[in-house]
């Protein structure tokens, strides 16, 4: 074989291209969130009052505990603490007493989407949708251009 590194660097593209795509597929899953919430929502933090439990048969999903204005008072400062369970709990893990970034619909506070979960350490975040997809279109580009330059 006359070119060793051409070999290396094709295998190096194509791990990088099939991990950007992994990655970007989990964005993508799970940026529908905010479909299923059906509008762009009122951000604001909590956190999880209560993770997934089993007793018997029956398993109840996690409760996460946030602010809203209250449902007949629009205009009423956040003083409505609600305890709901999100409508994607089971998209990532949520982990009693961690810090959440939410999205609720202004029209039925009650109806709240997980956008970002935080582990409770300061600055390690679990997951984010928009770092997902970064990190996914950035692995596909650099794939393509390890690609291309392998033959130039």
């Amino acid at each position: 074989m006359d070119q060793p590194w051409l070999t290396f660097s094709l295998l190096i593209a194509a791990f990088t291209l099939g991990l950007g795509a992994w990655v970007l597929r989990i964005a993508f899953r799970r940026r529908r969130a905010l479909a299923r919430l059906g509008v762009r929502g009122v951000r604001t933090k909590g956190e999880v009052a209560r993770g997934a439990r089993r007793e018997g048969s029956t398993t109840h999903p996690p409760q996460v505990r946030y602010k809203a204005p209250p449902l007949d008072h629009r205009t009423a400062p956040p003083e409505q603490t609600y305890r709901r369970t999100p409508l994607n709990h089971e998209q990532q893990p949520l982990q009693p007493g961690a810090g959440v970034i939410l999205r609720y619909d202004p029209r039925d506070p009650r109806r709240v989407v997980v956008v970002r979960t935080d582990s409770g350490r300061p600055g390690y975040v679990f997951y984010s949708a928009t770092a997902h997809l970064a990190w996914g279109v950035f692995f596909v580009l650099f794939g393509v251009a390890v690609a291309v330059g392998s033959f130039l």
